[in-house]
């Protein structure tokens, strides 16, 4: 779907990405055995706001009925991280959520929700280079707002010298935030003296 190389120049690892307003047919869902909760449980709740995490890959999805997903990568281990992992998404969720809070307030109800398979070119210059075609598995959404299929997907990468020598992808998922129960706090009884 993607296609991605090097950039000598900047550093920079950022696949080219389809135009928003551009209208993509309706991805076919993997069948597949994997990790988190089936994308279609979104189908119909109403996103009420986007969070970019700062120190992890992930997506923060929360919702009018109280509920909350998040978009994670397969694997990711925020104690032992390995190669930097990180979320890539559309130009359109990508501009939404390019505040300084990586934060956005929306209220979209999603039309639409699977686990997709995108196919993107990875690559090593280490050395001999070489490149490869990746399959991974991605998150596509479409809201009702805009009837318009939108991505999120995984990428690993490794610079040297401010260059990107190394650039593969990984699979995502979703799953469900339980948030347990804000602890209220304690009563204070009222004084006896009328402080009026």
């Amino acid at each position: 779907m993607f296609a991605s190389s090097p950039d000598q120049g900047t550093g920079s690892c950022t696949p080219t990405l389809p135009s928003p307003s551009k209208s993509r047919r309706r991805p076919v869902p993997l069948r597949l055995n994997s990790i988190g909760v089936d994308p279609s449980l979104l189908v119909g709740k109403v996103l009420m706001r986007l969070s970019r995490s700062s120190k992890h890959p992930t997506l923060t999805l929360d919702f009018s009925d109280n509920t909350t997903f998040q978009v994670l990568v397969d694997g990711y281990d925020p104690v032992h991280r390995g190669l930097p992992k990180e979320l890539e998404m559309d130009s359109s969720l990508e501009q939404l959520l390019s505040t300084p809070t990586g934060q956005a307030l929306v209220e979209w109800t999603i039309e639409d929700c699977a686990l997709i398979t995108l196919s993107d070119k990875a690559f090593e210059s280490r050395g001999r280079e070489q490149r490869w075609d990746q399959s991974h598995t991605g998150v596509a959404f479409r809201f009702s707002k805009d009837r318009m299929w939108h991505c999120v997907w995984a990428t690993l990468t490794d610079h040297d010298d401010g260059t990107c020598v190394f650039r593969s992808y990984d699979d995502v998922y979703i799953d469900q935030l339980h948030r347990s129960p804000r602890k209220r706090r304690a009563h204070v009884p009222v004084s006896p003296i009328d402080l009026r």
